[in-house]
């Protein structure tokens, strides 16, 4: 008799836990909170100090985690991104510089339920790495920080395409790019 009555108080106990969690997510049970994305487009270097780098063709690959499944959603990101700049630094010296970006940050992602479309915002900080070719051009490296936006149609449960920009920032300001791509998401 003792061990059901503390079974009873147990179940009395648990009972405002169980109906706080199903507060939690109103969204799609079967909704995938994972992510990856891929993207490609034009990497502009807006500001780099000393030497220009030439705008080019870039790539980027990321991931990310729904911290809620809400029609408003937070997320957790973790990217990369990179691109081959042609560098002049006007004395004649002509190279090339392989530049990664990698970031990790949060998202935050709004659904509009009467489209299949969202649209979202993103910013974080974040290293840039660059790899000269030629060892007397100068390599830029350090931390900074990202923040872009973009709109997404889903054409499907799991997959959604649709522009974005990202700019990046370094923290000694001799760095600025911005990142205008095709982002295609997929859910797993």
């Amino acid at each position: 008799m003792r061990q059901r009555a503390h079974r009873w108080i147990a179940l009395w106990r648990a009972a405002p836990l169980l109906a706080l969690g199903s507060c939690v997510g109103t969204g799609d049970p079967l909704a995938s909170r994972e992510w990856l994305e891929a993207s490609a487009g034009a990497v502009q270097v807006r500001s780099r100090s000393p030497g220009e780098l030439e705008d080019a063709f870039g790539w980027r690959l990321g991931g990310g985690y729904d911290i809620n499944t809400d029609p408003l959603r937070l997320s957790w990101e973790v990217d990369a991104q990179w691109a081959t700049h042609d560098f002049d630094d006007g004395s004649g010296v002509e190279s090339d510089i392989s530049a990664w970006v990698i970031g990790t940050g949060l998202r935050l992602s709004a659904d509009l339920e009467f489209l299949p479309l969202s649209v979202w915002g993103r910013g974080g900080v974040a290293w840039r790495d660059e790899r000269p070719a030629d060892a007397l051009v100068d390599d830029l490296d350090g931390a900074g920080t990202y923040w872009g936006c973009g709109l997404e149609w889903r054409y499907s449960a799991v997959g959604s395409l649709g522009p974005m920009a990202t700019w990046f920032r370094g923290d000694d300001q001799d760095v600025a790019t911005r990142f205008i791509a095709l982002n295609a998401r997929f859910r797993l």
